[in-house]
């Protein structure tokens, strides 16, 4: 939901003007548009050429607040700044919030980056002028839910402002209540912490009941809210609502804004009349303010249309949806439900997604509930195709990861409808086929598509023939910012935070001015960079062998359905099954099972799993699975799956999954096609070997069975004339990796500790040494995104590295994610921490199997297993299914 932004103006006063100017800003400050435009309506002839462009820059402001976007965008092109950069960074600052305004925030966020572009070449990028810039900057990031990247801006604004006014100032509060905004959705008690630093200031300026206190009451309801403290809630927005009321005269979009909050609040209550009630006050609120087109707007009427569908009045809430697109949408006006508009005259991206999203849902349940026209079903999926293409839309507008990421959290939702109602669809349809591949398409869109869409990028740096020093300044940049984000992840201190915010804020603005000039100096590096595609089952049928076959997952939890695509060359299959209520049971049941030896649990989990999980009909000639996971399944190995009952207390007799397959893994199909096409080749190979041992003043145990796993492993290579790199203790060196010592090896063998941070992916790391005290010893995962090790195998002989944090639409984001964007087409890594003993032997198996005249590393891996499974010692799925094959 669009937090209440409150913006401050400061301008520099010059000229006869000056009162006049003084005068506008503080009604700008107060929220009093009209006044505001009615002493700008005439700018005095005597005017100096700054006196006309701030006030006219300021009219625009107040049309903008008006929602008279067609007269604010007519005053902005009016205004004559010439050569005058410093005058065009004043009117780009407010076209920026135009923009913002209008919801076009990625058009908000080109033009405001010009701006603080424009006051930097004037010498003055840290003025106050330059802060409201960098302020608007931050707000539309946080409206695009770009968290991180709001908090470098508004923090950056902040440290401008205390530098050149006093502690009390009110620009000062109005950029602490800013960084609330941003803290949000990220950090309830750091958001608090700023709103009331900024609530404290406000109280000593202006005493209780002003308007600007009203602020304070809804950010704190907003906060209780997501708390689930309704109460508390409720009597904020109260509270901020009279106090507005009593302020402004007539429709005003902060009273709109309280009254869209208590609607909001009485839903979560289950209070759907008081609900209906206050979200069609705060319609008509809204359209009083700014007539019948703007995405707050579009936002009451999806809520109104959510309240009708719940109460099954199916076309009322299809209307409505329809209204909130023509709301949202510059010059559409259809109202048929089942049009769609254009793709690119939204005004809010995001909240145009949900209105489509919503009329989906609607058609789906309208097919359901009354009409059972397989029509409605059609409908429903054309318009989530082109939800589609506004996520990939927005996608591409964002150069933020963790931004796309996000992003890709409500994607998801986009691809489970789609996922479900194209199965619907086929169930009910005489030609099931299109219907079963699109429901392929959307749930393979669901999975790694930022990660898809960063190694296309890289790829296409490559294409493009940018040169090497461009490519080492990138890595250099690249570098520097993911060592301040990993510091920003540690909990620094205030003092801090705030030195390195503003060093995030200016590493990034360099960051992004490359990536434009590159997008400018080299074509096709642009047209390359975003050039994927998921691929149909026919594509990856073109891959397969005859006994090879590739099992994707994809789970609905609203529907709560479970998908599987069984796809081989000949053929494909989809099932779709009930998730049971003790799904997640099963899961911890398995992984706990196995990791306390615990044989009840795992037997009984791993049964019911293997049920769930895998189809009963596999043709015979099958004995290689390539399983694409979802979600929660991304952290089970799939090999310990029990494919009959378990009747022997001997872990040497379980009829592992193992046993019947060798099993691999991929993060999707899309990557898997892309990987395909660099596949290396099993012979020729050498190997890079590497094991610090021990780990000085670390509380990390030390690892001896690693010394004699690389040495046995480095013989096998050396006895077959295979070229061969070992670094042990002091050699195993982080800056050596880093250093690219590993690049043009075939296999790299890394045999030491790894820990997965499942809540700061960033601080996910491989320890290593530290002998040249430019580095700390450790291989963060952000360092490894920046590596350059196109190796055909690289190898985590470490504990954990196959976990991380699970994100909806993007899957696992840890070691194993940053390796293969460093350009590892094959990775082994592991779940959880096992004995380097057993470890090591599993290693040298594997190898010697390899070297041996193995067809594929998964077969390799298979045979090395079983070999454990074999030894009474370490039969246990313990000693040999965490480690797992990630590759094709």
């Amino acid at each position: 939901m669009r937090k209440i932004l409150l913006v401050a103006f400061y301008l520099p006063v010059i000229g006869a003007c000056a009162q006049s100017i003084v005068k506008v800003d503080s009604l700008l400050l107060a929220a009093s548009y009209d006044q505001a435009l009615q002493l700008t309506a005439a700018i005095p002839p005597s005017a100096t050429s700054s006196e006309k462009v701030l006030l006219a820059t300021k009219r625009a402001q107040a049309l903008i607040h008006l929602g008279r976007y067609d007269e604010a965008d007519s005053t902005l092109t009016g205004i004559p700044v010439g050569d005058n950069t410093y005058h065009k960074a004043i009117v780009l600052t407010t076209s920026g919030l135009l923009f913002m305004n209008q919801g076009r925030l990625d058009r908000a966020q080109e033009t405001l980056e010009q701006a603080v572009s424009a006051f930097e070449s004037t010498g003055k990028g840290t003025s106050l002028d330059a802060a409201q810039a960098i302020t608007y900057l931050g707000l539309s990031y946080n409206s695009a839910g770009r968290y991180m990247k709001a908090q470098e801006q508004l923090m950056m604004a902040l440290s401008i402002r205390e530098k050149n006014l006093t502690a009390n100032h009110e620009l000062v509060a109005a950029s602490l209540n800013d960084l609330g905004l941003a803290y949000a959705n990220t950090d309830n008690d750091k958001a608090l912490d700023y709103y009331e630093k900024a609530f404290r200031i406000y109280a000593a300026i202006h005493g209780p009941d002003h308007p600007k206190l009203a602020i304070a009451s809804i950010n704190n309801g907003l906060i209780y809210r997501k708390l689930e403290l309704y109460g508390d809630a409720v009597n904020n927005f109260e509270a901020a609502l009279k106090i507005w009321e009593r302020a402004y005269q007539g429709p005003h979009p902060t009273k709109a804004f309280a009254l869209l909050n208590l609607g909001e609040t009485y839903l979560k209550m289950q209070n759907l009349d008081a609900a209906r009630g206050y979200y069609e006050k705060a319609l008509q609120m809204y359209r009083g303010v700014y007539g019948d087109k703007h995405p707050d707007i579009a936002q009451v009427l999806n809520a109104l249309g959510n309240i009708a569908l719940s109460n099954g009045k199916y076309a009322d809430a299809l209307n409505l949806y329809q209204q909130a697109i023509i709301a949202n949408v510059s010059g559409y006006e259809d109202p048929a439900p089942a049009s769609l508009p254009p793709p690119d005259r939204f005004y809010n991206g995001h909240v145009l997604l949900y209105s489509l999203l919503y009329k989906a849902q609607a058609y789906e349940e309208q097919y359901a509930g009354k009409s059972l026209r397989l029509s409605d079903l059609i409908t429903s999926l054309r318009i989530l195709q082109h939800c589609d293409s506004l996520v990939n839309s927005l996608r591409q507008h964002s150069t933020n990861e963790n931004d796309k990421i996000a992003l890709g959290v409500i994607a998801n939702d986009v691809y489970a409808n789609g996922v479900r109602i194209a199965m619907q669809t086929a169930l009910n349809s005489v030609r099931r086929k299109p219907y079963f591949e699109l429901a392929f398409y959307f749930a393979e869109k669901s999975k790694s598509a930022v990660l898809l869409e960063s190694i296309s990028e890289a790829n296409a740096k490559s294409f493009a023939g940018i040169p090497t020093a461009l490519m080492e300044e990138e890595k250099n940049l690249k570098s520097a910012i993911a060592l301040t984000n990993r510091k920003l992840s540690q909990k620094p201190s205030p003092d801090e935070e705030r030195l390195l915010r503003e060093t995030a804020f200016k590493l990034s603005r360099a960051y992004e001015s490359f990536i434009r000039k590159l997008e400018s100096d080299f074509p096709q590096y642009f047209n390359l960079k975003f050039n994927t595609t998921s691929p149909s089952m026919q594509d990856l049928q073109k891959l397969l062998d005859k006994e090879t076959a590739v099992l994707s997952y994809f789970i609905d939890d609203k529907g709560g359905r479970l998908y599987t695509f069984l796809i081989t060359a000949k053929r494909y299959k989809v099932f779709e099954r009930t998730l049971p209520a003790e799904f997640d049971r099963y899961i911890t049941g398995f992984r706990n099972g196995i990791y306390f030896n615990e044989l009840k649990s795992f037997s009984v989990s791993g049964r019911k799993l293997h049920d769930l999980l895998i189809p009963a009909r596999i043709p015979a000639a099958i004995n290689q699975l390539v399983i694409l996971p979802t979600g929660r399944l991304s952290v089970i190995p799939f090999e310990a799956l029990l494919s009959r009952k378990a009747n022997s207390q001997d872990f040497r007799q379980l009829p592992y999954l193992i046993k019947d397959y060798s099993v691999r893994y991929e993060f999707s199909a899309s990557l898997l096609l892309e990987k395909s096409l660099k596949r290396g080749t099993l012979a020729n190979r050498s190997i890079f070997l590497c094991a610090p041992v021990t780990f000085g003043d670390s509380k990390l145990p030390e690892l001896p069975g690693t010394e004699s796993e690389v040495k046995e492993i480095s013989k096998m290579f050396s006895d077959r004339q295979l070229t061969c790199s070992v670094k042990l203790y002091d050699q195993a060196d982080e800056g050596l990796i880093k250093g690219n010592a590993a690049d043009g090896f075939h296999v790299v063998h890394l045999a030491t500790h790894g820990v997965v941070d499942e809540y700061h992916p960033e601080l996910s790391r491989i320890y290593l040494k530290s002998t040249d005290g430019r580095n700390d010893g450790s291989l963060f995962s952000g360092e490894i995104y920046n590596l350059k090790l196109n190796a055909n195998l690289v190898t985590l002989s470490a504990c954990q590295t196959g976990l991380g944090k699970i994100s909806k639409g993007e899957g696992v984001i840890g070691l194993s994610r940053a390796l293969v964007f460093a350009g590892a087409k094959n990775i082994v890594v592991s779940y959880w921490s096992v004995s380097d003993e057993s470890t090591a032997q599993l290693m040298k198996d594997f190898y010697r199997t390899l070297l041996d005249g193995s067809d594929s590393y998964a077969s390799s891996l298979r045979l090395a297993k079983k070999n454990l499974i074999a030894t009474e010692r370490f039969a246990a799925p313990y000693y040999w299914a965490p480690f797992i094959l990630i590759g094709f």
